[in-house]
């Protein structure tokens, strides 16, 4: 696009005054004299209102004013926000009791005699000597066993923070299911109480013979107290738990459900109650 030309006036050094043509820098100047009194001000730092020709501001520019002055009446100048909860306490208290019993066996070893022994000359043996000869030993091999038990049962005074009928309940399941569990490990171990009677037939030296009974009683009875301790480990492991959650029955003296509907219904309480006549027993 042509830049646009325009004449100019300047004096040069010897006081002549020549014309020149300079391009335009883009905008008319106008001399100060000739811009009106809105312009000889100076500069604005914002526009003024824009008037209608009826002399009130415009309707766009009111509205603008309006909505900033509405968003600032609603909007808070920031979002951050603080609090605290509301602090509370709970606790859990155990509606059950576990319950253990314990028994204890004193297994007394057993003891032993022999009777009716035979003894006669014999062959066969390995190690014998002259003054230790070989002999025929035959006769009954007769022990006895005797156990001690103690049984060890929880009380319901073991639990001191029980209420009435906790405690109650507490005994009652000792007494019928605790207790008979504890008997039948008493029974287990009375297995081992008895008398036994058992014969023998032996070929050996005769310097031999007590060693050789002590040995047949000492397996005789580490079986048997085997045996009952083995049926007393089958009935274990063994607990329970007993259900405390109860309410406490009403104190004496406290009206029941009953005297208090009949008071309601306007019932006289201190007149006695008709007895029904007992009907007779048929034989």
């Amino acid at each position: 696009m042509p830049r646009r030309l325009i004449r100019r006036r300047r004096r040069t050094r010897h006081g002549n005054e020549v014309e020149e043509l300079r391009p335009s820098t883009g905008r008319m100047e106008r001399p100060r004299a000739a811009q009106g009194a809105f312009y000889k001000s100076g500069p604005m730092l914002a526009m003024p209102d824009v008037f209608d020709g009826s002399g009130s501001a415009s309707r766009k520019h009111q509205a603008g004013e309006a909505e900033a002055d509405s968003l600032q009446t609603v909007l808070p100048v920031t979002l951050q926000v603080s609090g605290k909860g509301e602090p509370s306490r709970d606790s859990a208290k155990a509606t059950t009791i576990r319950l253990e019993g314990r028994t204890d066996a004193d297994f007394d070893g057993g003891s032993f005699e022999t009777q009716n022994v035979r003894v006669s000359a014999a062959e066969g043996c390995d190690a014998c000597t002259e003054g230790d000869p070989c002999v025929r030993a035959r006769g009954i091999l007769v022990a006895r066993y005797q156990v001690t038990t103690d049984v060890d049962l929880p009380s319901a005074d073991d639990f001191p923070d029980l209420t009435p009928c906790q405690r109650a309940r507490v005994q009652q399941a000792i007494d019928t299911v605790l207790a008979p569990h504890e008997q039948q490990h008493v029974e287990a171990f009375e297995q081992y109480n008895g008398v036994t009677r058992t014969p023998f037939d032996l070929t050996l030296c005769r310097s031999e013979f007590d060693s050789a009974i002590q040995s047949m009683f000492d397996d005789q009875e580490a079986a048997r107290r085997q045996d009952a301790q083995d049926d007393s480990d089958r009935l274990d492991p063994f607990h329970f738990d007993v259900d405390i959650d109860c309410d406490e029955p009403p104190e004496e003296g406290e009206s029941s459900t009953d005297e208090a509907a009949t008071s309601e219904d306007g019932g006289n309480p201190e007149e006695p109650a008709e007895t029904p006549e007992a009907e007779p027993e048929s034989s």
